[in-house]
């Protein structure tokens, strides 16, 4: 069986994917970190909340049942996207251009995210984590349409 090379177009992807791994399993854990950050924050755009903080404190309104528990969709969104990674990154390496497709899809989808992120006000943290996973996407993006990815995607 004949190995070819792997352009660095494709390995830098690779590597941009590793990295929005890692940004999201961080995500995960600031999650966990920064609860009481993450409900101040939400309770802002939540005129029951902001009642409730406002007349028992953090403590009462982080018991209270209208506040969503964030760190499990943190967790399954970081299980599901390491995993996607996993596969997209697996099939563009064996050339199937529609992984590249995928991804492009996923990064579009993630610079969205990001930019919602950065307009709701998060915790500092977490609104610097959505704007490197914002330049992460995009650089994705650039090494997924290179030019030496769409040569490698043609030979098969």
């Amino acid at each position: 069986m004949l190995t070819r090379q792997l352009p660095g177009s494709i390995v830098n992807a690779l590597w941009v994917l590793v990295a929005l791994v890692v940004a999201f399993g961080i995500t995960a854990v600031l999650t966990w970190v920064e609860r009481d950050e993450l409900i101040l924050s939400w309770s802002k755009g939540n005129p029951s909340a902001r009642e409730i903080l406002a007349e028992g404190g953090l403590g009462v309104l982080r018991e209270s049942p209208i506040v969503p528990n964030f760190l499990p969709l943190a967790i399954v969104s970081f299980v599901v996207f390491a995993l996607l990674a996993l596969v997209l990154g697996a099939f563009l390496v064996d050339g199937h251009g529609w992984a590249r497709l995928a991804l492009t899809a996923s990064a579009g989808f993630g610079v969205l995210v990001a930019v919602l992120a950065v307009r709701n006000h998060l915790p500092t943290a977490f609104l610097v984590l959505s704007i490197v996973t914002a330049v992460l996407h995009l650089a994705l993006l650039f090494f997924l349409w290179h030019k030496d990815t769409s040569a490698y995607l043609r030979e098969f």
